[in-house]
């Protein structure tokens, strides 16, 4: 088989894809019907997908990633990544600091972290929905670690890590300076 525009190039891993996938949907050549067909498509239900899915898995995700639960984890990113979609191509926020600059609730926060891979398809989009109406976008490689991961705990443990951090950070920076290390009056 030759290589044509809708087969993806061979040896291109995960982060190329995801890549290409952010910028295409975040490009004026996408199209905002395709983009809102994204939008709305059920990620439990792959086969049920509109053409805008089929169409960016044959171009983009090599045929043996779709194995398995690929298809749907694949279709999950896609609908997720079109959610946050025009996000920019670089420069990201961690996951878990742009959770906490949006005032994302610890015990959400929680839930998430501690939620099964098969809840993904309702939690993880309302995650997106939360943060692109706080003005925040999220991650994309880091939610592609964590969809196409199953939910690891080092994918898990970074989100949390960055949340936490930032939370210190912010703790920090509202302890005036002069009342470290001092007891309370």
């Amino acid at each position: 088989m030759t290589q044509t525009e809708t087969t993806p190039p061979a040896g291109r891993t995960q982060e190329d894809v995801v890549r290409d996938l952010v910028s295409l949907l975040g490009s004026d050549h996408f199209g905002t019907g395709p983009l809102a067909e994204l939008r709305r498509l059920a990620p439990t239900r792959p086969a049920a997908a509109p053409p805008a899915l089929h169409r960016l898995l044959a171009r983009y995700v090599p045929e043996h990633w779709l194995g398995g639960d690929g298809m749907q984890r694949w279709t999950l990113l896609a609908h997720l990544l079109a959610l946050a979609a025009p996000s920019p191509t670089h420069g990201f926020t961690p996951l878990g600091k742009a959770l906490f600059d949006a005032d994302y609730n610890e015990g959400r926060l929680t839930a998430l972290l501690s939620a099964q891979a098969d809840a993904f398809p309702v939690a993880l989009p309302r995650l997106v929905r939360f943060l692109v109406a706080k003005g925040g976008s999220p991650h994309p490689y880091q939610l592609a670690n964590l969809v196409l991961g199953g939910g690891r705990d080092a994918d898990r443990m970074a989100i949390a890590r960055d949340y936490y951090r930032a939370d210190s950070a912010a703790t920090a920076a509202a302890t005036p300076a002069n009342s470290v290390g001092k007891p309370a009056a």
